[in-house]
């Protein structure tokens, strides 16, 4: 009588560890499935934020490449100045020779054989120079004021002269300066009646410059690409292709 109770005691017991066994084996795998989803979460998190790097790395290096392509510009812009500067002080040591050439010949230390006074043609020649040279050095200095009113007053006494083409095209630099762009481009513009002028393509780049600064944009790139495709050789027209690059940039 006593084994055959124990019996169904027994069973029932096994039953419930099996059912325990199932049940903790059902929540095992929520936990799994849990833990699994926080994973699958963070994945995508990490993902999210991998791409947004991607992202501003490129905007970086977008940003880094304009920077350089502004910083080219800025370099050859430095270059032609510093290219500017040479040849004014090569114009004015030329200028002053000739001045002090003139000088001592009307003092009589010509060479033996040169007599009487100085020719009507060389007495206009020293008065072309100094005039000429008198007006650049005040540009040389900074005085651009100055170096406007003499390069005016160049131009009107010797309108044709050897070095009319020059004294416009400085004429233009001074007022530029001096941001009267609506005189300066007339100036540059003006080189144009010098069709054998060394000045064109950097007066062409300068009424760009002009045009640009009276916001008429169209017309400024339409003398860049005039020079680009004129002068295609000249250190002017790779300062035209880095304006238009810089337009582009701006959307003008």
């Amino acid at each position: 009588m006593t084994r055959k109770i124990r019996l169904p005691f027994v069973l029932v017991g096994l039953g419930l560890l099996g059912a325990q066994g199932i049940a903790h084996g059902a929540a095992s795998n929520k936990e799994l499935e849990a833990q699994a989803a926080a994973l699958e979460s963070r994945l995508g998190a990490l993902e999210n934020r991998a791409n947004q790097s991607l992202v501003e790395l490129q905007q970086q290096i977008d940003t880094a490449r304009q920077e350089l392509r502004t910083l080219r510009g800025q370099i050859e812009e430095a270059q032609h100045d510093l290219d500017t500067t040479r040849q004014q002080q090569r114009e004015l040591y030329a200028d002053l020779d000739r001045r002090l050439l003139l000088i001592e010949n009307a003092n009589g230390t010509a060479a033996p054989g040169a007599t009487g006074a100085p020719a009507a043609s060389e007495v206009m020649f020293a008065d072309e120079s100094a005039v000429y040279g008198d007006a650049f050095a005040a540009m040389k200095a900074g005085r651009y004021e100055e170096a406007a009113k003499g390069f005016e007053l160049y131009l009107t006494k010797y309108p044709k002269g050897p070095r009319a083409d020059n004294a416009t095209y400085w004429l233009g630099e001074a007022q530029y300066v001096l941001q009267d762009f609506t005189a300066a481009l007339r100036s540059f513009q003006g080189v144009a009646a010098f069709p054998e002028s060394r000045k064109l393509p950097d007066a062409l780049l300068k009424v760009a410059y002009c045009q640009y600064e009276l916001k008429a944009f169209k017309n400024s790139r339409a003398t860049l690409q005039k020079l680009i495709s004129t002068y295609p050789d000249a250190d002017a027209a790779r300062l035209a292709e880095a304006r238009v690059a810089k337009m582009n940039e701006e959307g003008r």
